[in-house]
């Protein structure tokens, strides 16, 4: 039941991600045309496409846990599978304390965001930090919560 519903986050979630990253590439290519084709140059949009390269990739990082795409690195080969067990526990314990430290931290530090603004587009520094809890918060969650699976990406 909470696989199903963390699993339905995840699916939006990536939607967002996607959703920025071809915001920020659309933007680009919008501004490279107006400066250098038209002579116009838009200041605002190289700080929006900034907040969506954070968004983006901030996001992206609970999406990659989910599907098991994270690299892997196993300095400590274990034949016996007890041993794997205990060593994928204490990985999992210190994945899981690093993203709640994150999750803690980022939201000290959106926090002092808040009253700030940003020069171009004039909106809270706020949306700018966001990202840094909010995905450390759902990566913590992931952990948890993600269905067992063997590392896409890992160099074992």
């Amino acid at each position: 039941m909470i696989r199903n519903l963390v699993g339905g986050v995840i699916g939006i979630v990536k939607l967002i991600a996607a959703g920025c990253f071809a915001a920020m590439i659309g933007l680009t290519l919008v501004q490279v045309v107006n400066r250098y084709a038209l002579g116009l140059p838009m200041f605002w949009t190289e700080e929006l496409i900034v907040l969506l390269l954070v968004w983006s990739m901030l996001l992206g990082l609970p999406v990659q846990l989910w599907s098991h795409e994270e690299i892997v690195v196993d300095v400590l080969p274990t034949p016996d599978p007890r041993a794997q067990a205990i060593k994928d526990g204490a990985n999992l314990v210190c994945s899981v304390g690093f993203c709640a430290v994150l999750a803690w931290a980022g939201y000290a530090f959106m926090l002092r965001g808040l009253n700030v603004t940003s020069p171009a587009l004039g909106l809270s520094r706020l949306w700018f930090f966001l990202p840094i809890p909010l995905s450390a918060a759902l990566s913590v969650i992931v952990l948890l919560t993600r269905p067992k699976g063997q590392s896409v990406g890992g160099f074992d």
